[in-house]
């Protein structure tokens, strides 16, 4: 008989929420939950973070604490890898679904962010070991192309198409993915048809890459043709596929620098001029590059394709390549003849489609770093990159806010001393003048003054007024030195700070 005193909860050294699997799943014995699992003795699920169910809600109330508590040791428990190795069927999976779970639950129970935090690691980290314990490439490939909806009616390709890698890379399981055994047979399909590449000379690599890249237009008019034959099958190895895509944006680049330098000679004062030879070049693999991202979309899904920084790019790239298009249409049906620029209005369709093609070529080429993934070296410096521009957003946000403080207090006291075109030298007003003027007439003349400033482009005499008011000249100037000194000592700092922390944990 089990003594009163001990099933005194005030004398428990646990809570009365821990069951014994619990207790047994908290320090991970094996044989203890071993045997409590044969005896079909279960962990119930706890409800959703922002379940607003009648027993959530009054649990919350009588003791938010303990109901938050409750659910930490539900899932320390849940965690264990040997409950999830011993009660799942599949438990990379269930260790992905969890671990991805529990940093999610991170961002909403911020209190206790850091328990849930190593909970998600621990998953992750049981997943790779339990990937350790491949012995062969074929338990590994049996192992990352299972799928959790097997079924006869399944299309027997679809078995070879690493699910489970997918699957990972979906929760964001970098260290599933980046696991030794997982690098080595992607490197083997990747490869795939050129054995022993990495121990090639750099030079035989180099002229390989080369004239593949060259034949891509013959490769390519080959699948077409005969997509089962053998040189079509030979294209659609992985390797010479991102060779011949390479090559193929290279050509476009090489098209877009082309059109860039003007080497067609045209009227540069037809305001609807017909598209250049080049520019019929560029055509196709716009269109091409239209489809390729309907198809991405179609299919993986709406979600997956906006869930990746470089759809979005692309999305933004094609968007602006079809409005410079259909400007030019516009251009080249409403307008006829000759007429000096200078006398163009200013939301013209050819000036826009030509600022919307400049704003799209820049954008196209910074495409080319997507392809860094593809190299150690430079790979590490890609991912480096979209760190830093992260924290350049966070910065961004600060900034605007000390920009938007000092740029309101600047004119409310200078928009009294506002002066017209015709009071300045040459009839020029505003700070792109050769003599800087009414730099802070208005918000936004004082906003884009001070944004120019921390470059140096902006003058101390800008915040002088022609009446002689020296004190609110002295104001003036030290708001606008306080300015500088918050925007660039202070805060650019803090910046780079940021910056390189981001790059220290990549590196």
């Amino acid at each position: 008989q089990v003594p009163t005193l001990m099933m005194d909860t005030q004398f428990s050294e646990f809570t009365p929420d821990i069951t014994p699997i619990m207790l047994a799943a908290h320090t991970n014995n094996y044989e203890i939950i071993k045997l409590l699992v044969q005896r079909r003795v279960t962990i119930p699920r706890p409800h959703q973070i922002r379940c607003n169910c009648v027993e959530c809600v009054s649990s919350s109330e009588v003791d938010s604490l303990r109901h938050s508590r409750s659910r930490l040791n539900i899932y320390k428990a849940l965690a264990s890898p040997s409950l999830i190795a011993l009660s799942s069927e599949d438990p990379i999976l269930t260790a992905f679904r969890l671990g991805w779970e529990l940093k999610e639950l991170s961002k909403v129970e911020n209190e206790f962010k850091a328990e849930y935090e190593e909970l998600s690691q621990q998953c992750k980290r049981f997943a790779k070991d339990l990937l350790d314990q491949a012995r062969s490439s074929r338990e590994l490939e049996i192992i990352l192309n299972h799928r959790d909806d097997q079924s006869e009616e399944l299309d027997p390709q679809k078995c070879h198409d690493l699910a489970k890698l997918k699957v990972a890379i979906k929760y964001h399981q970098k260290e599933f993915v980046a696991q030794p055994n997982c690098q080595q047979l992607l490197a083997t399909l990747w490869y795939d048809g050129f054995p022993g590449w990495r121990r090639k000379h750099w030079a035989v690599k180099l002229l390989t890459c080369v004239t593949i890249g060259l034949l891509f237009p013959v490769l390519s008019v080959a699948y077409l043709i005969a997509p089962k034959s053998r040189l079509g099958l030979f294209i659609k190895k992985p390797f010479i596929k991102f060779i011949c895509h390479t090559g193929s944006y290279l050509t476009f680049l090489f098209m877009l620098l082309l059109a860039s330098q003007h080497i067609v000679r045209t009227d540069l004062h037809m305001q609807g001029p017909p598209p250049t030879i080049v520019e019929w070049m560029i055509l196709p693999w716009v269109l091409g590059f239209i489809w390729g991202e309907i198809k991405e979309m179609w299919d993986g899904g709406f979600n997956e394709y906006v869930h990746d920084w470089w759809n979005l790019m692309d999305f933004a790239m094609n968007s602006l390549y079809l409005a410079t298009i259909s400007l030019k249409i516009v251009a080249y049906v409403k307008y006829n003849g000759s007429r000096p620029r200078e006398e163009w209005e200013m939301w013209h369709p050819t000036l826009i489609a030509e600022a919307l093609f400049a704003i799209s070529n820049i954008l196209s080429s910074l495409r080319l770093i997507s392809l860094f993934t593809a190299n150690s070296h430079l790979g590490p410096l890609q991912i480096s990159l979209g760190r830093m521009l992260l924290d350049i957003l966070k910065f961004l946000f600060i900034y605007c806010l000390v920009l938007l403080a000092f740029a309101n207090g600047l004119n409310q006291l200078y928009f009294y001393y506002e002066t017209s075109a015709s009071e300045e030298p040459n009839n020029c007003k505003g700070i792109r003048c050769e003599k800087q003027n009414n730099a802070f007439s208005t918000l936004f003349e004082t906003l884009q003054s001070l944004f120019w400033s921390v470059f140096g482009l902006l003058n101390l005499y800008v915040t002088n007024v022609k009446a002689r008011h020296e004190f609110t000249e002295f104001v003036g100037a030290t708001m606008f030195g306080t300015y500088n000194v918050i925007s660039l000592v202070v805060l650019l700092n803090m910046l780079i700070a940021m910056m390189n922390n981001s790059y220290q944990l990549i590196a």
